[in-house]
């Protein structure tokens, strides 16, 4: 998902679909959310995932940041992400995306 852009999900009520962000963690940014829309359509769940295997290459790498996304009921919403560190103010994110979603 490149920067800027704007992907569009259907989901069935029930159903689950995973959102993987590249993590910056290490310079200190985490992945932010902002539901639009009626939030009770949907539940996020963020999850921390760790490189499979640590060695040399992959040392002190940042790990991504997974978000699990539930719906719960009929309805549409677009969740926004964004990248930032959380003691910086009136910064802009150094990555955003958007996520339509539409519950059957």
């Amino acid at each position: 998902m490149p920067s800027g852009t704007t992907n569009e999900i259907r989901l069935k009520t029930g159903a689950s679909t995973t959102i993987t962000l590249k993590g910056l963690a290490t310079a200190g940014y985490e992945w932010n959310y902002k539901i639009e829309g009626n939030e009770n359509c949907i539940k996020i769940s963020k999850e921390i995932v760790q490189p499979e295997k640590l060695n040399k290459k992959n040392m002190g790498a940042s790990a991504d940041e997974a978000f699990t996304i539930t719906a719960q009921k009929k309805g549409m919403v677009t969740v926004h992400f964004s990248q930032l560190r959380s003691w910086e103010k009136n910064i802009d994110p150094v990555n955003e995306k958007k996520v339509k979603i539409t519950i059957e």
